[in-house]
């Protein structure tokens, strides 16, 4: 018994006639006859009463017809779950993002993406980029957006863009009216600095001290969003990655082009153990392209010299 023939007796029945079920399969007359001899040999029974006017089932061959269907409505079932994998709408992804990208940037990104795939579900947390690496290396994530590489095992690592950082200050303070900030304008300004950890941190921190700026930090904290609320309520001056940036008013942040250029990476982490899905690709390149939009659009707004 094999799925050829079950799909000629299928036919049968459903049309009455050995004729017209070869044409729906594309087989001739002798084929489908042939086809159905075979079944009931195998079934031990006569599936089909021979009229003038075409066909009709034994009680037999109705009570196999029940269970053919049933057959077929999984096949069709497993048919449609192979095109909405085909069509990235089936499934689960599980991301983790750095703060200001999770909470600021990525909703209207992958509200579009999963907006023609109801199937798709995604599961989003945030964590800092040297915490998300390991979330992906042991704990089944399927996808990390980073702003740190390693040579951490078990995790692979793709440059997915660049921004250049900026400084923010708060508003009316006396260096807002320049358009761009170099490090040595902010030697003595009160500072507001990410925590030690924070291996982006070392690249401000080399910046200044190129420079000879020394600055008065007054605070610290574990998020760039952080940052720029601490500067926005008047504690100091900052220098955050641009999306940190997004959703305050320039009323509150001034955000102004800081040199010397300092390049923030952005890295997709997966894990390198097993392959990435089809879905978890084609969320990945939805998320390059509007990104880097993103980014550029930032950086125009900002006003970055070239």
């Amino acid at each position: 018994m094999n799925i050829r023939q079950l799909e000629a007796f299928k036919a049968i029945v459903e049309l009455g006639s050995f004729t017209r079920a070869g044409e729906r399969l594309h087989l001739s007359q002798p084929a489908v006859s042939k086809l159905i001899l075979l079944l009931e040999r195998n079934c031990g029974f006569a599936l089909f009463h021979r009229q003038k006017n075409g066909v009709i089932p034994t009680a037999e061959g109705e009570m196999l017809y029940s269970e053919v269907e049933r057959v077929f409505l999984g096949v069709d079932s497993v048919s449609a779950r192979a095109r909405a994998i085909r069509q990235f709408d089936y499934g689960e992804i599980e991301i983790v993002a750095f703060p200001s990208l999770a909470t600021r940037i990525l909703p209207p990104i992958l509200a579009e993406f999963l907006g023609s795939k109801p199937g798709l579900r995604v599961t989003m947390s945030s964590r800092n980029s040297w915490l998300l690496v390991d979330r992906v290396a042991s704990q089944g994530v399927d996808v990390g957006f980073g702003m740190l590489a390693s040579e951490r095992p078990g995790v692979h690592f793709e440059k997915l863009c660049s921004m250049d950082a900026v400084c923010v200050l708060p508003a009316g303070h006396r260096l807002a009216a320049r358009p761009v900030i170099e490090a040595g304008d902010l030697h003595g300004e009160r500072f507001v600095a990410m925590a030690e950890e924070d291996r982006a941190q070392l690249k401000v921190d080399q910046a200044f001290s190129d420079c000879g700026a020394v600055r008065d930090i007054v605070l610290k904290a574990q998020l760039t969003e952080a940052c720029c609320s601490f500067v926005a309520s008047g504690i100091g001056v900052a220098v955050v990655d641009p999306l940190s940036t997004v959703d305050f008013a320039p009323a509150q942040l001034v955000v102004r082009p800081f040199r010397p250029r300092i390049a923030y990476d952005i890295w997709v982490v997966t894990p390198s153990f097993r392959e990435t899905a089809l879905a978890s690709q084609a969320l990945i390149a939805h998320v390059r392209t509007r990104l880097t939009a993103r980014i550029v659009e930032l950086a125009e707004r900002i006003g970055a010299p070239e």
